[in-house]
């Protein structure tokens, strides 16, 4: 049984702050709840040896703020960019590393959590509220099962979200 952790990238400045979309970087609060984030998953007893990461800034920087405490490989995939759910799920089947947190943005990470919690039938309040709108910063862990994504047969581990007043 492998891992899948879905990090969707923490805070960023807005669009015009930026000299276009991949420069975007984190704000002070963005950087804040990626280490809170990385704590979480400690908390949880994950473990991920591989981040397949987005080549944007904010991404970039969500994960070397949110997995600094981890022993891990990092790659960074430009087919991760604004990915669609599918090419997500491709680039975690593709590596052979038992445990992967894969750092992108949504819709498609969002997209791909929700579809992961459907084939769950995972009830919780945490999944109704992570499958209908995942957040910056926030991160959904899949036990995996199987090697397509129909059949994957997922349970979900583990997930966080930063609270907000």
């Amino acid at each position: 049984m492998r891992t899948l952790i879905l990090f969707r990238h923490a805070k960023a400045v807005r669009p015009h702050e930026a000299e276009n979309d991949k420069a975007r970087g984190l704000t002070g609060r963005g950087r804040r709840e990626a280490a809170l984030a990385g704590a979480a998953m400690e908390d949880a007893g994950l473990k991920p040896t591989l981040a397949l990461v987005s080549t944007s800034e904010r991404t970039r920087q969500t994960a070397a703020h949110g997995l600094a405490n981890f022993t891990l490989e990092t790659v960074f995939e430009e087919a991760l960019y604004h990915a669609e759910p599918e090419s997500i799920w491709d680039a975690f089947a593709a590596s052979d590393a038992e445990s992967v947190v894969i750092v992108g943005h949504n819709p498609g990470i969002g997209d791909l959590v929700s579809m992961l919690v459907h084939q769950a039938h995972d009830g919780s309040r945490l999944a109704r509220d992570l499958a209908g709108h995942f957040p910056t910063a926030a991160f959904a862990a899949f036990e995996i099962r199987g090697d397509i994504l129909e059949a994957a047969g997922p349970s979900l581990r583990a997930a966080w979200k930063a609270d907000r007043d």
